[in-house]
């Protein structure tokens, strides 16, 4: 079996999860706060600095296409996902709001310079690990430098290998297999009923696939101990200390325990 087929069938059977997981996707994010409150801040240090033209890859059914297009009509945003269904709703969305300033393409990211032919993007987003499902992350990492300006940001976001505070709450249920999947590297996403091909990522990995062709200029993590989005039940019980977490999490990413929780988010920019 040659590599290439390899990989074409790994994305088709990430589009087929993906294609799945749209049939509710919209309404289990309309009930889950912790997703909204991340979304937010992600929203916010993508939006720090001013962009032209914005390239999301991963973009779901496009809550952040039509928060971005919609806010901002004089940009230009663009999306790319791997699921088709994926896309026809995110087309859905923007064109219920007339949103005109936003397209999108089915693909992965190796299919960006062709699906986008000629353009060049200034800002390129990821939210919620949406290259833990790439192929290759190394290549993928050349794929996006090739469409990058000189002066492009990007604010990437991946689920984390070492999400420390996941280990005992698992093991507090009997979950053995669970407590360690992701530290041993067997990780196939969140559902015990459906598998994923995927990988969750460490900091070393962030930085050996992408240190070629882009530094990393600033670093935060998420759910480190506040509740990750899939524990959302939680903030009832928690009550006020669901707030103190979140600040306390915000706290400790300035300290070398920034990446022990279920998400980090890295800005680069391209090295020169």
């Amino acid at each position: 079996m040659t590599k290439g087929f390899e990989k074409r069938e790994y994305y088709e059977e990430v589009a087929s999860y993906y294609d799945d997981d749209a049939r509710d996707f919209e309404e289990r994010y309309d009930e889950n706060p912790v997703l909204q409150r991340i979304r937010e801040s992600f929203r916010k240090i993508t939006e720090r600095e001013s962009f032209t033209n914005a390239l999301e890859i991963g973009c779901g059914p496009g809550f952040d296409v039509e928060y971005f297009a919609g806010k901002y009509p004089d940009r230009n945003i663009h999306a790319i996902d791997i699921s088709p269904e994926m896309i026809r709703l995110a087309k859905e969305r923007c064109e219920a709001k007339g949103i005109t300033n936003a397209r999108f393409s089915v693909g992965s990211v190796e299919d960006i310079s062709e699906a986008f032919a000629g353009k060049k993007f200034d800002m390129v987003y990821v939210y919620f690990g949406g290259l833990n499902t790439v192929f290759d992350l190394e290549k993928a990492a050349a794929d996006i430098r090739a469409i990058c300006t000189d002066d492009a940001r990007l604010v990437l976001t991946f689920v984390n290998r070492y999400y420390i505070t996941e280990i005992p709450l698992w093991l507090a249920k009997g979950r053995f297999d669970k407590s360690f999947e992701r530290i041993i590297g067997k990780w196939n996403g969140y559902s015990d009923h459906r598998k994923i091909p995927s990988r969750v990522l460490s900091a070393s990995d962030i930085k050996r696939a992408f240190g070629d062709h882009f530094r990393i200029t600033q670093k935060r993590g998420y759910s480190l101990f506040y509740p990750a989005w899939y524990r959302s039940h939680l903030l009832g019980k928690l009550g006020s200390a669901a707030e103190k977490l979140w600040k306390f999490d915000r706290l400790i990413s300035n300290t070398p325990f920034w990446n022990i929780g279920e998400y980090s988010l890295y800005e680069m920019r391209v090295s020169t």
